[in-house]
């Protein structure tokens, strides 16, 4: 399915350039290779959105749509032009200047480069475009989400991987997880559970300030791969990693919430609104300009339902995704650091609990045959696993645990340890240093400047 049906040629000159310096130019339509809608995307739309929006209605051409079509053509509007610095001053000293204002400020900077102002100054500022009393709520119930919902979640996010369009082209082309598979898999982890930290709220924390340092690792990865792939490639699906594919990164937390609610543990109107301000500060905080913001909750599950609803089919690297994120070692890496008899455990049952917990709760979303097919031709397809039954399981688990969290609910107190865990930002901080412990351990460095030298893209595989 398609919403346009004729196109006049695209030229080079009409898409290629930054929207933050060509606010006034007409809005680029949506890159032909990207025009339509996946059938993979459709059981995880209607079980999720389906309650609150048409979510065929919301896919048809309007302000929204458009300007997320616009942004698939053009990476993170300010990384953009660091990038351009990056590559006229030497990564060397690019990266021990942004690091520099990163973590001391631009202001101990003698004579910044005009690239760093714009982008200190929009992070300097950020709280300030946000009602951050909301979004801390809208933190704290994300947090509340049950395991289950949490780990449906998760696996969303390895699916979404592996099988979206551009997530799976990029990622299987930098070759990273092949190349450097421990170091890219712990970066990854670390930074996902910094976001569930309350610093990721502060500027001069770590939490933020690594989010920031992988917004730079994408901008720099597509303009290697945006020369690696040429201008024709380019001409048809758009940037490698664009703008629009980020709004995905924020909203994680909401989905896990929105899971609970398609199980019956219902959100209320205002707690919809605060998971909306978290998730939108989060989505600027990844690179999403301020066109791109959601006005209100419902707004933003509109975006979700049209961002997720182009999210294509995969690339061709999906097996070998499958295989390198999935794949026994990188368990055995995040176990590292644990006493003796659980790594042993770990590694003894890899495969059966990365099925567990990775790839079958994903299914209660997506559906079994999604898994079947994300799977297909990788060592989970030779396991032979019962994805169905797997799947089915998984289900029935979330129902009781839902149900259990509505009981809770409706308690007159709250657990004051869990809630204290919670505020603190406790499981994320100790999946911190337990990542941290195995970098440690290998002698690696978690700095995510793995891309500083890829503009060129001639590091990259494919």
């Amino acid at each position: 399915m398609t919403v346009t049906s004729e196109r006049s040629e695209i030229r080079l000159e009409d898409v290629d350039f930054n929207r933050r310096h060509h606010p006034d130019k007409p809005l680029r339509p949506i890159p032909p290779g990207r025009d339509y809608f996946a059938d993979q995307w459709r059981h995880m739309r209607e079980m999720l959105f389906g309650e609150w929006i048409d979510i065929d209605k919301e896919v048809e051409p309007n302000d929204l749509t458009r300007w997320r079509d616009d942004y698939f053509w053009q990476a993170d509007e300010l990384m953009i032009d660091v990038v351009d610095m990056f590559e006229r001053i030497g990564p060397e000293r690019g990266r021990a200047l942004f690091e520099q204002a990163l973590t001391r400020g631009i202001d101990t900077l003698d004579d910044p480069p005009a690239e760093l102002v714009a982008l200190f100054d929009h992070l300097d500022n950020l709280a300030n475009e946000f009602d951050l009393a909301a979004a801390e709520r809208g933190r704290m119930l994300a947090l509340s989400s049950t395991v289950c919902a949490t780990t449906i979640i998760r696996g969303w996010a390895f699916y979404e991987t592996a099988m979206t369009g551009d997530i799976s082209a990029a990622t299987g082309a930098t070759g990273r997880f092949a190349d450097d598979g421990p170091r890219r898999f712990l970066e990854t982890a670390r930074v996902f559970a910094q976001f569930v930290r309350p610093e990721i709220f502060d500027r001069w924390a770590e939490p933020f300030q690594d989010v920031v340092r992988v917004r730079l690792m994408h901008a720099l990865a597509s303009r290697g791969l945006r020369r690696k792939w040429g201008d024709a490639l380019y001409l048809k699906y758009g940037e490698p990693i664009p703008v629009t594919s980020l709004l995905g990164f924020g909203s994680g937390m909401l989905l896990s919430r929105l899971v609970d609610h398609a199980f019956g543990r219902k959100l209320t109107d205002q707690q919809l609104e605060d998971l909306a301000e978290y998730s939108n500060y989060s989505g600027r905080l990844w690179g999403a300009p301020a066109q791109l913001r959601p006005a209100n909750g419902l707004e933003l599950i509109k975006s979700l339902n049209y961002v997720l609803a182009r999210g294509g089919n995969p690339s061709p690297w999906r097996a070998e995704l499958v295989d390198a994120i999935a794949g026994p070692h990188h368990l055995r890496t995040l176990t590292e650091a644990l006493p003796g008899p659980l790594r042993w455990f770990a590694a003894r049952y890899a495969n059966q609990i990365t099925a567990a917990v990775a790839l079958a709760p994903a299914g209660v979303v997506f559906g079994y045959r999604q898994i079947e097919a994300m799977v297909a031709d990788s060592l989970f397809d030779r396991l032979g696993y019962d994805w169905k039954r797997r799947v089915g399981l998984f289900e029935q688990l979330t129902r009781a645990n839902v149900r259990l969290a509505m009981l809770a609910d409706r308690l007159p107190f709250r657990n004051p340890i869990r809630e204290h865990r919670r505020r603190v930002g406790a499981a994320g901080r100790e999946r911190v240093e337990m990542m941290n412990k195995v970098a440690e351990l290998r002698r690696m460095r978690l700095d995510f400047t793995h891309h500083d030298r890829s503009t060129k893209g001639d590091t990259f595989t494919g």
